[in-house]
């Protein structure tokens, strides 16, 4: 939503509403204490249910998004370099003088 417009957060609004919504009720159903062991350390924690559902959907979240950074590294590099030429371009067309270079009354 680099625009901004209207519509983009019309649509942004009636996706993460629901959302939100969703993750409420789960936190507020699921207030029950779980026993969360980590299997090479010794020792358990009490917590809600919901803090283990809530933890596992943000580092699923977190993992997606590096994922998606990763793979679009390739992207970003070309943009980078497409920026860079166009600069080049742009320094150099002043330059080459009003006609951008050409000779007036040849041909």
């Amino acid at each position: 939503m680099v625009g901004g417009s209207r519509i983009g957060s019309i649509v942004t609004a009636i996706v993460t509403t629901p959302v939100t919504l969703a993750v409420i009720l789960f936190a507020v159903s699921n207030r029950h204490p779980a026993e969360l062991r980590l299997w090479p350390l010794a020792g358990s924690a009490e917590v809600p249910l919901y803090l283990v559902g809530l933890a596992t959907m943000l580092i699923g979240f977190l993992f997606g998004a590096a994922v998606a950074w990763l793979g679009a590294g390739t992207a970003r590099a070309r943009a980078r370099t497409a920026e860079r030429d166009l600069r080049a371009l742009r320094t150099s067309l002043p330059a080459a003088g009003p006609d951008g270079g050409r000779t007036r009354g040849a041909g």
